[in-house]
C-alpha cells in the first residue's frame, strides 16, 4: 500500500500538512491530500469505508488505520515464535510448499523486529521434514557446505520431483496444515475454489485491503486458507492462542480426530437417520444427533478426516447408550458429535478395545462380550445396520453449551444472536455456525421482544453533542448496598453508555456532575445537549442553574411522551432484559441486579449497533478492542489463593461465583461460596486474575452438571486479561455490602437462643466501621460511645501496650456499633464495643475451653409468669463491658484498636490481661466471674438453667436471671432487690435500669391487677417496614390450610430476601408469638430455594402480623400450675413424608413454652407420630417441672403436669404395661420414655378433644375461629 501511494506521489500526505507551507502550495497539498484519502478509501472494504470516510485529513485517516490494523505487540511475537517452534511437516502435502510456509513465518517475525539468521531457518526446515525424509535429512546434515534457504528449497524441490516420478503419483496439495497450534478451518468455498495455492503465499507487511482488481484477492492466509486477510489478522488464529488443537490425521491420530476407510463416500451420499451402523474402517464412534447423548462436553473445535479427503467439524464429545433389541445395553464412550455426518457410526475397533467381540459374517454382524450375546445387525448397502431400540436421551438438568455460539451468547449476557453475528463479522469473536431461528429458553422467559420503532432523527456526528439520560427503578428491589435506582447516560453519536446505581433520586444531580467531569476530561469535548424526561430528578432549580452555567441545553420530553426519549428508554429495557436473563441463568437472587446491570452495560458497550460496523467502545476510545477476557456471569470459578495466604499443605483454591470485571485493575470480581482458607471468608467479594472458570456450572441453581467447559487463567498467561480493560469500563461501581445471609443447611441443628445482637442485625441499619460511624449523621453520638467504651477498657486495666514479642502473630480487633432501643422503639442510647477477632485464635494455644451458658427464652417467660403469679417485683440492670471483667489464663496479644494508636507506638501490641469481647473464652471467663461472685454471696444456682440464681431467707426471696450482660432481678420487696443491686455494683460496673420494661427487644408491661404482658409490636412494625409490608392488607390467619407446599423444582425466587424475612420472624415466633410458630417453621424448610408458592405463604404471615401487630402474651397469675398440650400431624411433609410435632405449656394464664417442628424419624402411623410428639413434649415437661422445683417462691410439692393428647390409642399404650408394639426401636424407646415420666409422677396423660387441643395450631394451618380461640387460651390478647 505504501509503495502504491508513493508511486502516486501522495504518500507524504500521511505525515500531515507541513508547518511552514507557502500559501501558493496549499492548493497543491490539498489536492494531493484528497488524492491520498481517495486512494486509501477505495482500497478499503466497503464495510469499513463508512467509518473512515468522515475523517477530514489524510494524516488522521492514516493514523486511524495504523491504530486499528497496524497493532503489533509482544503477545503476537511470542505466538509467532510458538508457531515456528511447533511447526511440523506432514506426509500428505508438498514438502516445498510447507518449507515456504515455514520461511513465511520466519519472515513475519522480522516485522517486530526479530530477524532470524538464514542458517537458523534452513536448519529448522531440515529438522521439520516428515519421517519419510529422514534419510535425506541425515544426508543434508552431513554435507560440508552451508545451505541458505533458497538453495535448500531448490534441493528439496529436485528431490520431491524425483520421488514423485518414481512413485508415479502427484504431490498432495491438501489445503489443511494441521500441525500448528490451531484448529482446522474450512476454506471459503466461493473465494478459494480451485485455488489451493493461495494458502502457500508468503505473508506481506501490508495491513490495508485493496479493492478487488481483476478478481485478485488480498493474499493468502495459511491459518484458515482465506484470501481476504493475512495470517496475522486471521480470527481463527486469534481465538486459538490459548487452546491446543487436535491433530487431524488418519488413523494414527491421538486426540479428537479419526480416519475412515473406503465406506465413507457411500456414507456421505445417504440421508441422515437415527439408525446406527457398524463400521470396521472407522477408528472412533461418530453421532450426528445431540439428543442421543446421555452426557456431553463441548469439544475443542476439532475436525474429522473422511475417507474421501474431506473434513467434518466436531462440536463435542460424550457418551451414547445403545439398547439392542435383545435388551442388552452398550455404552459408547468418547463419541464425537459431528452434525454433518450422514450416518451414526460405531467403530468396531473401539468396541473390541472395550472388551466386546465383533464377528462379521456374510450378511450379519454379531456383538458379544465374554461369550454372552449382546446384539446383532444386518448388512445393508455395504455396512451393517444394528438392531436397536430408538435412542433419544435428551440432556436434562444440565447447562452444557451445545456449540460455541451458546457460550459466547452467555458471555455477552444473553445479547441477541444478531449482535453476536455482527461481532463475528468484524472478527472480534470467533465465527460459528448459527441455526436459523434458534432460541434461548432463558431469553424467551426473561425478555419481551417487540419490533423496533423507526428512528426519529439522525445521529449526532460527534461525541457529546447530545446525551440521553433516564432514571429507572427495579420494582423496589434493593441491591446489596441498598441501591434502589439506576441512572443511564448514553452518547447519541457512539451509543456509549454509563450506568450509575443510586439509593435515592436526589443523587442523580451529583452523578451527572461526575459524568460530565469525566467524559469532558477524557474526550476533551463539551456536552452540548442533554435530553431527559420530566422526572423530578432532572426537574430542579439546581439542575437548571448548572446546565445554564455550563452552556448545556437541557431538552425535556413533552408530558406523557416517553417515546420522545426513546434512546434512553430502549437502553433501560435492553439492560433490564439482560439482567433478567443473567439472574435466571446464574440462579442468583434479584438483590444482585446491581452487579448484573453494571456488567450488562459493560458488554453492550462492546457490541456493534445495527447501523455501524464498529463497537461503541472503539468509537469512544479510538482504540482496538479485545474480547478474549469475557466470561459467563454467575458461573462457578475456582480462584487461586493469594501467595501471602497459601500454605504448603492446604487448599490452593476457593470456590467462587463470577460477579464481573474489576474496573480498577486487570482482574475479575468473585463472590466466595466455599473456603477452607483462613482469612478468606464465605459471602465476601474478592478480586483476582488467576482463576479457572467452569462456564456451564452455576452453583446457585443447585443443578449439578456432569461436564465442564473450562477456561484457565494462570500466571503463565499475563495477557489473559488485556491491560486496557482496567480503563474502559465506564460504569460507576457503588460500595456494595460484601456480606450476605447464607443459605440454611439441611443438617438438623440444635435449638439456638436469639439475643439482642441478632435482632439488631436484622432490623437496624448501623455503621460497620469506625470511619463509617464518624462520617454518619450521628457522628457525635457514635464518637461519644467510642470514647465511653475506651474509658471503660482503660479503667478496667484490660491490656497493656508492649513491644511485639519475636514470632508473635497478634489477633486483630474491630469496632461494633449498636443502637439501644426503648419500649416504643425509639433510640435510647448509642453503644460502641471493641471486639477482638477471636476467629484467628488457635485452640490449645490461645484458648482451651469456650462453653458458656445462656438463659433460654422459656426461662425468662417462666420467671415472668411466676412473678405475675406470686406478686414479685421485676427490676433490671445492665453490666457495662461485661466481658472485660473476666480474667485470662492464657497469654494473648492483640493489635492496637483503630483510632487509638499513639504516635511512635505503631509497632507495639496490646497484651491482654483481662478478657475482651470477641475472644473465644470471653463468655466463659465472664460467666465464671459472675458465678463465683454470686455463689460467694450465698446465692444458689438453678440446676435446670445455670443462668438463674436464687437466695431465700427470713421469709424473703430474690432471684436473678443473667442473659450475657442483661440481668433481671425478681424480688418479694424493694429492700431485697436494692441489696442485690448494691452487691452487683460493688463488684462490677453496673447501670441500674429500674423497673424492667425491655429485655431482649421484648417489652414488659405491668398491669394494675398485677399481671404482666410481653409484646413486640415495635419489632413487628420494623419488620413490616423493612420488607415493604407497612401498608399491606391484613390476613385472617397466618397459614392457609388449603395450601400444600412442596419443594421448588424451578429457579429460586429472591432467596436472600426470603431468608432475611424468615430470620426476622423466627425470633418473633420463638419470643412472644406462638400463633405464627407453625407457619414460620413450615416456611423455613424452603429457605434454600423458595418458589412463588412459598413467597405467597410468607407474605400471608406478614399480612397476618399487620392485623395482629399489638398482640402479646398476658400472664394474669392464675392458675399457678403447669398444663401441657401436644399434637402431631402425620405425613404433613409432602416431599419427605415426615410428621410435624407441636406442644405448648401454660403457667399463670399464658404460654411459657411452645414448639412446632418436623419430626426426625419416619413414623408408620398416626399413633406413632402422636407418640413421638408426646415424647418430645414430655422431655420439655420434665425440664419445666425441675426448673420450678428450684424456685423458692413456687409452692411445693408440684403436682404432675397434665399432658393433654387427642389420640386415645397413644393414651392406651402409655397406660398399658404390655410391650406388644410392632414398631422400630426408635418408637419403642419413646414409649418407654413416656411411661417412665408417667410412672415417676412427672406427667399424667389425659385425653382432650381435638377442638380443644391448643397444640393443634402448631401442626397444621387452621381456620380463623380456631386460631383466635386457641390464641386466647394461650393468653394472647391485643394491647
Amino acid at each position: 500500500m505504501e509503495l502504491w501511494l508513493t508511486a502516486m506521489s501522495c504518500f507524504h500526505a500521511a505525515e500531515g500538512k507541513p508547518a511552514n507551507l507557502p500559501p501558493e502550495d496549499e492548493a497543491k497539498f490539498k489536492a494531493e491530500d484528497n488524492l491520498f484519502r481517495g486512494a486509501v478509501i477505495s482500497a478499503l472494504d466497503t464495510k469499513f469505508q463508512k467509518s473512515y470516510i468522515i475523517l477530514p485529513t489524510g494524516k488522521e485517516l492514516w493514523d486511524a488505520l495504523v491504530g486499528k490494523f497496524g497493532v503489533t505487540d509482544a503477545g503476537s511475537e511470542l505466538y509467532l515464535m510458538e508457531q515456528l517452534y511447533d511447526y511440523k511437516m506432514v506426509e500428505n502435502r508438498s514438502v516445498v510448499e510447507q518449507a515456504h510456509e515455514f520461511q513465511a513465518l520466519a519472515k513475519e517475525l522480522e516485522l517486530f523486529p526479530c530477524p532470524l539468521p538464514d542458517k537458523f531457518v534452513a536448519g529448522g526446515i531440515i529438522a521439520k521434514l516428515p519421517p519419510s525424509w529422514k534419510d535425506f535429512a541425515t544426508s543434508l546434515k552431513h554435507k560440508r557446505q552451508e545451505f541458505n534457504v533458497e538453495e535448500l528449497i531448490g534441493t528439496l524441490d529436485v528431490e520431491e520431483r524425483a520421488r514423485t516420478k518414481d512413485s508415479g503419483k502427484g504431490v498432495e496439495t491438501s489445503t489443511a496444515n494441521v500441525v500448528q497450534k490451531r484448529n482446522f478451518r474450512k476454506f471459503n468455498k466461493k473465494k478459494n475454489q480451485n485455488k489451493p495455492e493461495n494458502a502457500n503465499k508468503p505473508v506481506h507487511t501490508a495491513q490495508f485491503k485493496k479493492k478487488n482488481n481483476n478478481n485478485k484477492g488480498k493474499g493468502g492466509c495459511f491459518v484458515c486458507g482465506s484470501d481476504q486477510h493475512w495470517a496475522r489478522e486471521c480470527p481463527d488464529r486469534k481465538f486459538t492462542q490459548d487452546k491446543k488443537s487436535a491433530n487431524v490425521v488418519t488413523t494414527e491420530t491421538e486426540e479428537g480426530t479419526s480416519g475412515y476407510g473406503n465406506s465413507l463416500p457411500f456414507v456421505l451420499s445417504v440421508c441422515n437417520s437415527p439408525e446406527w451402523w457398524m463400521d470396521s474402517g472407522a477408528n472412533i464412534h461418530v453421532c450426528a444427533d445431540a439428543s442421543m447423548f446421555t452426557s456431553y462436553q463441548v469439544g475443542r473445535s476439532g475436525a474429522l478426516l473422511m475417507g474421501n479427503g474431506s473434513r467434518a467439524h466436531v462440536l463435542g464429545v460424550g457418551t451414547v447408550i445403545l439398547k439392542f433389541t435383545s435388551g442388552k445395553t452398550v455404552p459408547l464412550k468418547s463419541v464425537q458429535h459431528v452434525p454433518s455426518i450422514k450416518k451414526n457410526l460405531v467403530s468396531a475397533s473401539m468396541l473390541c478395545r472395550d472388551g466386546y467381540k465383533v464377528v462379521l459374517e456374510s450378511n450379519k454382524c454379531v456383538v458379544s462380550k465374554h461369550g454372552t450375546f449382546v446384539g446383532k445387525g444386518y448388512e445393508c448397502g455395504g455396512l451393517f445396520r444394528l438392531s436397536l431400540h430408538d435412542v433419544c436421551n435428551k440432556l436434562v438438568n444440565s447447562v452444557n453449551f451445545s456449540d460455541e455460539s451458546d457460550l459466547w451468547h452467555s458471555r455477552f449476557c444473553h445479547a441477541s444472536f444478531g449482535c453476536l453475528m455482527r461481532l463475528a463479522n468484524i472478527n472480534l469473536i470467533p465465527k460459528f455456525n448459527l441455526v436459523k431461528k434458534s432460541k434461548c429458553h432463558v431469553c424467551v422467559e426473561s425478555k419481551q421482544p417487540r419490533k423496533p420503532h423507526k428512528a426519529a432523527e439522525a445521529r449526532s456526528l460527534a461525541p457529546l453533542e447530545l446525551v440521553h439520560s433516564d432514571l429507572c427503578e427495579m420494582n423496589g428491589i434493593l441491591t446489596k448496598g441498598g441501591k434502589r435506582y439506576f441512572l443511564t447516560f448514553i452518547d447519541d453519536s457512539t451509543r456509549f453508555c454509563y450506568v450509575y446505581l443510586l439509593k435515592t433520586k436526589d443523587e442523580a444531580f451529583n452523578y451527572f456532575k461526575a459524568y460530565k467531569a469525566e467524559v469532558e476530561n477524557q474526550l476533551e469535548r463539551k456536552i452540548k445537549r442533554l435530553r431527559s424526561d420530566r422526572g423530578g430528578e432532572f426537574f430542579s432549580n439546581l439542575f437548571d442553574e448548572f446546565c445554564v452555567e455550563h452552556g448545556i441545553i437541557h431538552e425535556r420530553t413533552p408530558p406523557f411522551s416517553p417515546q420522545s426519549n426513546g434512546i434512553a428508554e430502549r437502553k433501560n429495557r435492553t439492560l433490564t432484559d439482560l439482567v433478567n436473563a443473567m439472574l435466571s441463568t446464574a440462579g442468583l437472587s434479584k438483590a444482585w441486579w446491581g452487579e448484573a446491570i453494571l456488567i450488562a452495560c459493560h458488554v453492550l458497550n462492546r457490541v456493534p449497533t445495527k447501523n455501524k460496523e464498529i463497537t461503541p467502545f472503539e468509537e469512544w476510545e479510538k482504540r482496538k478492542l479485545n474480547l478474549s477476557y469475557l466470561r459467563t456471569w454467575g458461573c462457578l470459578a475456582k480462584v487461586n489463593v493469594p501467595i501471602n495466604k497459601k500454605r504448603k499443605l492446604g487448599p490452593k483454591t476457593v470456590d467462587c461465583i463470577f460477579l464481573g470485571y474489576s474496573f480498577h485493575s486487570t482482574g475479575y470480581r468473585f463472590l466466595i461460596i466455599k473456603s477452607d482458607v483462613p482469612d478468606m471468608y464465605v459471602d465476601t467479594i474478592m478480586e483476582s486474575r488467576d482463576a479457572t472458570f467452569f462456564e456451564n456450572e452455576f452453583p446457585m441453581k443447585n443443578t449439578p452438571s456432569d461436564t465442564s467447559h473450562e477456561t484457565i487463567i494462570s500466571h503463565e498467561h499475563e495477557l489473559s486479561i488485556p491491560i486496557d480493560h482496567a480503563e474502559d469500563s465506564h460504569v460507576h461501581i457503588p460500595e456494595e455490602d460484601d456480606t450476605i445471609v447464607t443459605r440454611k443447611s439441611k443438617r438438623q441443628r440444635v435449638a439456638k437462643s436469639f439475643g439482642n445482637d441478632f435482632i439488631v442485625y436484622l432490623v437496624e441499619d448501623t455503621p460497620t466501621t469506625i470511619s463509617e460511624a464518624y462520617s454518619s449523621p450521628d457522628a457525635d453520638l457514635w464518637k461519644e460511645a467510642v470514647r465511653s467504651e475506651m474509658e471503660s477498657i482503660m479503667s478496667n486495666g484490660t491490656w497493656e501496650v508492649v513491644d511485639r514479642p519475636y514470632g508473635c502473630q497478634p489477633i486483630g480487633c474491630k469496632w461494633i456499633f449498636k443502637k439501644k432501643l426503648r419500649p416504643d422503639g425509639t433510640i435510647e442510647r448509642y453503644k460502641a464495643r471493641l471486639v477482638a477477632k477471636g476467629y484467628t485464635q488457635k485452640e490449645g494455644e490461645d484458648f482451651f475451653d469456650t462453653y458458656s451458658p445462656v438463659a433460654r427464652l422459656t426461662t425468662i417467660r417462666t420467671l415472668i409468669a411466676v412473678a405475675a403469679s406470686y406478686g414479685l417485683i421485676i427490676h433490671q440492670m445492665d453490666v457495662k463491658t461485661a466481658f472485660l471483667n473476666g480474667e485470662l489464663d492464657e497469654e494473648i496479644y492483640m493489635d492496637q484498636p483503630e483510632g487509638f494508636i499513639a504516635d511512635g507506638q505503631e509497632n507495639k501490641v496490646c497484651r491482654l490481661i483481662k478478657s475482651l469481647y470477641g475472644l473465644k473464652q470471653a463468655p466463659k471467663q465472664w460467666h465464671e466471674k459472675f458465678d463465683n461472685t454470686l455463689t460467694a454471696a450465698g446465692f444458689v444456682v438453678n440446676e435446670s438453667d445455670t443462668c438463674v440464681y436464687y437466695r431465700y431467707g427470713g421469709g424473703e426471696s430474690v432471684m436473678l436471671c443473667l442473659y450475657v450482660d442483661d440481668i433481671l432481678i425478681f424480688g418479694s420487696n424493694l429492700n431485697v432487690i436494692e441489696e442485690v443491686k448494691n452487691l452487683l455494683s460493688s463488684n462490677f460496673e453496673m447501670k441500674d435500669l429500674g423497673e424492667a420494661d425491655v429485655i431482649l427487644n421484648i417489652k414488659l408491661v405491668r398491669k394494675a391487677d398485677g399481671g404482666v404482658t410481653l409484646l413486640q409490636s415495635h419489632y413487628v412494625e420494623k419488620v413490616l417496614s423493612r420488607f415493604g409490608f407497612s401498608d399491606c392488607d391484613p390476613a385472617p390467619t397466618p397459614y392457609d390450610p388449603s395450601v400444600l407446599l412442596r419443594k421448588n423444582r424451578r429457579i429460586a425466587r429472591d432467596q436472600l430476601t426470603y431468608s432475611q424475612i424468615i430470620g426476622s420472624l423466627m425470633y418473633l415466633a420463638s419470643a412472644t408469638r406462638p400463633d405464627i410458630s407453625y407457619a414460620v417453621s413450615k416456611l423455613s424448610r424452603f429457605v434454600s430455594k423458595p418458589g412463588d408458592d412459598h413467597w405467597c405463604a410468607l407474605e400471608r404471615v406478614l399480612r397476618y402480623l399487620k392485623g395482629t401487630m399489638t398482640y402479646g402474651i398476658h400472664y394474669t397469675g392464675n392458675p399457678k400450675v403447669l398444663e401441657g398440650y401436644c399434637d402431631a400431624n402425620w405425613i404433613s411433609d409432602a416431599d419427605e413424608l415426615y410428621a410435624t410435632s407441636g406442644y405448648v405449656f401454660l403457667f399463670g394464664g399464658g404460654a411459657v413454652s411452645w414448639k412446632s417442628c418436623k419430626q426426625t424419624i419416619l413414623t408408620k402411623s398416626t399413633m406413632e407420630a402422636e407418640l413421638a410428639a408426646l415424647d418430645t413434649a414430655g422431655a420439655e415437661a420434665e425440664w419445666l417441672r425441675d426448673f420450678l422445683l428450684d424456685l423458692p417462691v413456687v409452692e411445693k410439692p408440684i403436682p404432675a403436669i397434665s399432658m393433654n393428647c387427642d389420640n386415645q390409642t397413644v393414651i392406651t399404650k402409655v397406660n398399658s404395661s404390655r410391650n406388644n408394639m410392632k414398631s422400630t426401636r426408635h418408637v419403642k424407646r419413646r414409649l418407654k420414655s413416656v411411661r417412665k415420666l408417667k410412672n415417676s409422677g412427672v406427667i399424667t396423660v389425659d385425653y382432650v378433644h381435638t377442638s380443644n387441643n391448643l397444640a393443634d395450631q402448631f401442626t397444621k394451618g387452621l381456620s380463623r375461629n380456631v386460631i383466635e380461640s386457641a390464641s386466647r387460651e394461650m393468653g394472647m390478647r391485643p394491647m
